[in-house]
């Protein structure tokens, strides 16, 4: 009997047609010669597997030692020599009418990721397994432009992995598949990974059944239909605009938009470079500040969708000898969001998502009622001159410290507060506290950055929470505030905490100058959501929510 297996397979479009498209042209152009300066190319046939297959595997010319052992060398005595495989293969094959691969070591980073169907993996995933009986899911949370892996010790439902079905593009779903024929357990993303109990003869097999999978829809009878959330686009017009888009938006320093690099093994990477811009250095990590920098002033006048999608990129060296690097244009590394004519659309690893409309709208009128004017002109912030002899603004604490001074309030910013014995370490209540209003005030200077945005309004509502919750945080606040302003304002303070936060408001102020465009105070879409969630939490323990703007 066949041994239990796992394998990654991948469907290439329909555009693919021969088994040797599945590579780039430049390791096309390598295997026609056998092989390039650093790497020689085997190909092997074989018509045990589909309608004829092909294997292409890929070894060193020299079996050298690993970089990392002379530092090995330098703390242990008697490391002679190292050799370490750097042989990885590609087993590509026709089956149903359409390209597949199945890559064997690094052979993944030989294949040409534009040529792949993108949502292949997730697809079957979610047509093959439960949604009651999950054991681990990935998703691209476009709030914070982050990444996330959720997994569980047991198998549990959808909806427990906590999915927020507007934030996050699931990316990955893994479990066991129940009864039939099919394989044990999988998990799905741009590939399918499959356990199962095979030989490599029976690739076609599993590759058809695949196939049926990827194009069912019965995923749409589950809790999995949030997927139908984010919908692709596939319009290549609007798909240019939206493109056109980001780079004007990145060129106005809008900040609406982050590099997140695609789901590589991370485990495997040994740092991150930039091409096409002409530098050197390397990365532990790639954002889009990284990226900005090195074009300068005059690159980034010159901006364009040609730039972002075939010239500039970002590379991982791979930990084989760092002699293997896997490439991705920067317009793929992308990941944020942009409204267009009333529509909200958000990029992913180079595709571009609308978003549902009617949770759109309900989040813009929820923010909108959020926003509070002011009853007199607020305290501006001040241009100083820094050490580098331009100009900028002043600190925040030094502005919250002018304001407590012109309102009567107290300044707590950089003041951590901890709970005894309790998981919470220490956390920073608020910036100011005003006691006569009964306000906590949260105050950010000049940023439209959707991930710092979510942090600030997450970090107000945990601490809002924390002090009505713990008496104890209550009175060191009180005592903060005597050491600070003295005994009356601690008395008044204690008066207000009689019935906890009861009648207390909390309110952010954000410090900017108005979107260009309409000449309005705006946050990236992604953020307010953030604000929204924040705010349904704190309104139901009874507290007032706000957010307010002080222009500049």
């Amino acid at each position: 009997m066949a041994k239990s297996k796992t394998i990654s397979i991948y469907l290439f479009k329909d555009s693919v047609r021969s088994l040797r498209e599945v590579f780039s042209e430049s390791i096309q152009e390598a295997i026609k010669n056998g092989g390039d300066g650093s790497t020689i190319i085997d190909t092997f046939s074989t018509d045990k597997i589909g309608d004829g297959a092909k294997i292409y595997i890929f070894k060193s010319r020299d079996h050298v030692s690993p970089k990392w052992l002379p530092w090995i060398k330098e703390v242990v005595d008697g490391v002679n020599h190292v050799n370490i495989s750097t042989a990885s293969a590609v087993v590509v094959f026709k089956c149903a009418d359409r390209i597949w691969a199945v890559p064997f070591s690094y052979g993944w980073s030989k294949i040409d990721d534009e040529k792949i169907e993108t949502d292949f993996g997730l697809k079957v995933a979610i047509n093959s397994l439960s949604d009651e009986k999950l054991r681990r899911i990935d998703v691209n949370n476009l709030g914070v432009a982050m990444k996330s892996a959720r997994q569980s010790a047991s198998q549990k439902n959808l909806y427990s992995f906590g999915v927020d079905e507007a934030l996050d593009l699931v990316r990955r779903i893994s479990g066991r598949v129940e009864g039939g024929d099919f394989v044990k357990s999988l998990s799905g993303a741009t590939s399918l990974k499959v356990t199962k109990e095979m030989s490599l003869s029976e690739l076609c097999d599993i590759a058809q059944q695949s196939l049926e999978r990827y194009m069912a829809n019965d995923y749409k009878n589950t809790a999995f239909v949030v997927i139908d959330k984010v919908s692709p686009i596939i319009d290549k017009l609007l798909v240019s605009k939206l493109d056109q888009m980001v780079v004007d938006s990145i060129r106005d320093g809008e900040e609406y938009f982050e590099l997140s690099l695609p789901g590589w093994q991370e485990d495997d990477v040994v740092c991150y470079g930039l091409s096409g811009l002409g530098i050197r250095e390397r990365f532990t990590d790639i954002t889009l500040e990284n990226y900005i920098t090195a074009l300068g002033d005059e690159g980034l006048k010159q901006l364009s969708v040609e730039t972002i999608t075939h010239k500039h990129g970002i590379f991982a060296e791979l930990l084989d000898n760092a002699q293997s690097k896997k490439r991705v244009k920067i317009k793929k590394a992308l990941v944020g969001s942009i409204v267009s004519n009333g529509h909200l659309y958000a990029i992913s690893e180079g595709n571009w998502y609308q978003l549902d409309e009617q949770y759109k709208n309900e989040v813009d009128n929820k923010f909108e009622s959020m926003v509070e004017e002011w009853d007199s002109h607020p305290l501006q912030i001040r241009s100083v001159k820094l050490e580098n002899g331009k100009t900028g603004y002043e600190k925040e604490i030094e502005y919250n410290r002018r304001c407590a001074d012109e309102y009567g309030q107290v300044c707590l910013d950089g003041v951590l507060f901890s709970v005894s014995g309790e998981a919470i370490r220490k956390l920073e209540l608020c910036d100011l506290l005003d006691i006569d209003n009964k306000r906590l005030i949260h105050v950010k200077k000049s940023s439209r950055r959707s991930s710092v945005l979510s942090h600030f309004f997450r970090q107000g509502g945990n601490s809002a929470r924390v002090l009505a919750t713990y008496p104890e945080v209550r009175r060191k606040m009180i005592d903060k505030v005597r050491n600070i302003s003295g005994e009356e304002a601690a008395s008044k303070l204690n008066e207000s905490f009689e019935h906890a936060l009861s009648g207390w408001k909390v309110e952010f102020h954000i410090i900017d100058t108005p979107i260009r465009r309409d000449n309005k105070f705006k946050i990236p879409f992604f953020s307010r959501i953030s604000l929204r969630e924040e705010a349904r939490v704190l309104e139901a323990m009874g507290l007032g929510v706000c957010i307010r703007f002080i222009g500049r």
